[in-house]
C-alpha cells in the first residue's frame, strides 16, 4: 500500500464515518442491558428476547439491501437512510420506558439501521485493489474497535452521572455528525455484472457463515451478560466492565492491523482457527477466575478472538465472492447478528436457568463449535494464492 493512498480525502472520510459509527454503538449496546433491567425492571430473559428481536429485524432489512445494492441502488441511499433512523431510534430507546413500545422501537431502529456498517464496508472495498483490500478493512474495523476504547468506559461513566436518556441524546448527536460526512461519498461502481463467486448456497459460505455466527453468539452472550454478572455476582465497582471493554478494544486494534498486514503470509482460514481457540481459552478463564485482575489479563485472548475474526474475517467473505461486495459486507455482518441473535437467546436462557457465571460455559462451547466448522471449510476449500486472499 504505498503512501500516497492515505492522502486521499475520501479515505480520511471512510476512517471518521466509521469511528464515529463505532462511538455511536459503544454508547449503546454496553448499558442497553444494564438500562433494561435497572431502570426499567426487564428480567434477563426478556432481555434476551429484546436483543433477538432486533437483531432478527436487522438481519433481515439488510439482507434485502444487501441484494438491492448489489444490483444497483446506490449505497449512499441507504446508508443516509439508515443513519438516519439511528438518529431517530437512538432519541426513541432514551424517552420510550414501557416494554412494548421500547421492543417495537428497537426492531425499527436496528431493523433499518443495520445495514449502514455493511454498505460502508462494501463502499470502501470499491476505493481499493486486491492486494490492499484486507488491510483498509483491517484498518477500518480496527478504527471501530478503537472507539471502543474509551466508549464503554465513557458510556458506563455518563449513564451513572447524566442518566441513560441524556447518554442516548448524546449518541443521537453522534450518528448526526456522520449524516454530515455523507454528501459527496460517491459508488465507484461500474454497471452491475453477472455474478462468477459463490452465492449464499456455497459450502464455503454456509460454513464460513457458521464460524462466524458461532464466535459471535459466543461475544454478544458475553457483551449482554458481563456487566450483570460483574455487578451482581462478583459485586465489583459499576466502571468495571466498561473498563474490561476497553482494554479488550485497546488491545484488538494493533492485532487487527498487524493481522492485515500480514495477511498475505496467512491461509485463507488460519486467523479463525486461531480466533476459535483463544475464544475456548478465554471463557474457560472468565467462568474460573472470579478477581478483576485476572479478568483484566484475560482480556488479550479475548482481543485474539475478536480482533483476528472480526479484522479478518470479512476479508475472506470479499475473497469469496469479489463481484458482489455488497452481499458478502452483509453476510459477514448478518452471520454476527445472527451469532449474536443466538447469543442473546441462548444467554438469557441460561442466566435464568444456571445463574449469570454459566453463560461462559456456554460461550466455551460456542467457540469449541466454531473450531471445528473452521475445520470443516478448509477441509472443504481449495487453496488460495497469497495473492487472491490479501
Amino acid at each position: 500500500m504505498n503512501k500516497s493512498f492515505w492522502l486521499r480525502p475520501i479515505i480520511w472520510r471512510l476512517l471518521a464515518l466509521c469511528l464515529l459509527l463505532g462511538t455511536a454503538g459503544a454508547s449503546v449496546f454496553p448499558v442497553l442491558s444494564t438500562h433494561l433491567s435497572t431502570n426499567i425492571g426487564v428480567s434477563p430473559l426478556w432481555i434476551g428476547v429484546f436483543f433477538a428481536a432486533n437483531t432478527l429485524a436487522g438481519i433481515g432489512v439488510s439482507q434485502w439491501l444487501a441484494n438491492k445494492s448489489d444490483q444497483g441502488l446506490s449505497r449512499l441511499t441507504i446508508l443516509i437512510v439508515s443513519i438516519s433512523v439511528s438518529v431517530l431510534g437512538s432519541v426513541g430507546l432514551g424517552f420510550i420506558t414501557w416494554y412494548p413500545a421500547l421492543l417495537v422501537a428497537g426492531m425499527v431502529w436496528f431493523g433499518l439501521s443495520s445495514t449502514a456498517q455493511p454498505q460502508l464496508f462494501a463502499l470502501a472495498r470499491e476505493q481499493v485493489n486486491d492486494r490492499d483490500a484486507a488491510l483498509f478493512q483491517s484498518v477500518l474495523r480496527a478504527t471501530i474497535s478503537i472507539s471502543w476504547i474509551a466508549g464503554p468506559p465513557l458510556a458506563y461513566l455518563l449513564f451513572e452521572m447524566i442518566g441513560f436518556r441524556n447518554l442516548m441524546l448524546i449518541t443521537a448527536g453522534l450518528f448526526a455528525l456522520c449524516l454530515a460526512l455523507l454528501p459527496g461519498l460517491k459508488d465507484s461502481r461500474l454497471a452491475p455484472a453477472k455474478p462468477q463467486t459463490p452465492g449464499v448456497r456455497d459450502p464455503r459460505i454456509l460454513g464460513l457463515m457458521l464460524v462466524m455466527a458461532a464466535i459471535f453468539a459466543a461475544n454478544s452472550m458475553y457483551i449482554v451478560y458481563m456487566p450483570l454478572y460483574v455487578r451482581d455476582s462478583l459485586q465489583l465497582l459499576g466502571i468495571a466492565p466498561g473498563l474490561l471493554m476497553g482494554l479488550a478494544a485497546g488491545l484488538e486494534v494493533p492485532i487487527m492491523i498487524i493481522g492485515g498486514a500480514l495477511s498475505h503470509r496467512w491461509s485463507l482460514f488460519g486467523p479463525l482457527r486461531l480466533a476459535a481457540l483463544c475464544g475456548i481459552g478465554f471463557y474457560l478463564g472468565v467462568w474460573w477466575f472470579d478477581t478483576f485482575p485476572a479478568l483484566m489479563m484475560l482480556q488479550v485472548l479475548n482481543a485474539f478472538l475478536v480482533g483476528l475474526a472480526a479484522g479478518l474475517g470479512i476479508s475472506v467473505f470479499q475473497t469469496l465472492m469479489k463481484d458482489r461486495l455488497g452481499m458478502a459486507s452483509t453476510l459477514y455482518t448478518n452471520a454476527i447478528k445472527t451469532g449474536s441473535l443466538a447469543g442473546s437467546s441462548l444467554g438469557g436462557v441460561i442466566a435464568y436457568l444456571g445463574g449469570y457465571d454459566w453463560v461462559f460455559i456456554g460461550c466455551a462451547l460456542l467457540a469449541l463449535t466454531a473450531l471445528v466448522f473452521v475445520q470443516w471449510v478448509s477441509y472443504k476449500s481449495p487453496p488460495v494464492a497469497p495473492s487472491d486472499s490479501s
